[in-house]
Formats: C-alpha cells, structure tokens, sequence
C-alpha cells in the first residue's frame, strides 16, 4: 500500500508541475486554481490506472511504440480532462497547444516513470 501511495504522490507532484508549467508557456492553456487541483487529481487517476493497462499490453522491448503510446495515452488524458473539467477552469485550445501541452505534460510522465521505476532500498532489519 505504501508504493501506490508513493507513486500517486510522485504522479500528482510530476502532473501538477508540468500541467501549471505548461499553463504558463501557453498562453491558449488556461487553468483556474480549484480546477487545476481536480484536474491533476483527475489527469493523475487517470494515468497512473491507464499506465498500468498500457505497460502490461503492451511489449516492454518494443520501445517506439511504447513512446507513441505514452504520447498517445497523455493526449487522451488530457482530452478527457478538458471535456470533464468546465471550460472555465480548464482550457487548451489550438492544435499548437494541443500538441505542446502533450509533448510537456508527456515528458514529465517519461521522468515521472524513471523515478517511480528506481529499486526500492533494502530494508535494514
């Protein structure tokens, strides 16, 4: 129970960093304060339990398409979050923002996922 609740901290912390950076590089990404709390509440739900259908379909060898669905994935996440989040709260408009929000917010889930992978320590007993 520990590791889940350490990977949705490290997953919440990695999305709300790269959500309120990517606000902050786009001017057509608009988050509101109490939305951008649900909405990293939601995006982080949503990954972490789509990651682990991803990871296990698809071929941990099979790199390239493991980043295309990565991509993919964090596009569709954002897309369900901005169609459940109001539009006041959370809005990403233009293909260029679409695409640059992804390619953040994507990112910061490729190092989010380094770190969640390390070794656990050894116990000392």
């Amino acid at each position: 129970m520990i590791a889940v609740a350490r990977t949705a901290a490290i997953a919440a912390a990695a999305n709300a960093l790269s959500l309120g950076f990517a606000a902050w590089v786009f001017d057509r990404f608009d988050i509101r304060f109490g939305w951008f709390v649900a909405a990293v509440v939601l995006f982080t739900v949503l990954t972490v339990v789509l990651r682990g259908v991803v990871v296990g379909t698809v071929n941990r060898f099979a790199r390239g398409y493991t980043i295309v669905g990565g991509l993919v994935l964090t596009l569709l996440v954002l897309a369900i979050v901005d169609l459940v989040v109001p539009s006041d709260g959370f809005e990403i408009e233009g293909w260029g923002t679409w695409i640059g929000v992804t390619l953040i917010v994507w990112a910061a889930g490729v190092a989010f996922g380094e770190v969640d992978n390390q070794a656990p320590a050894p116990r000392r007993h």
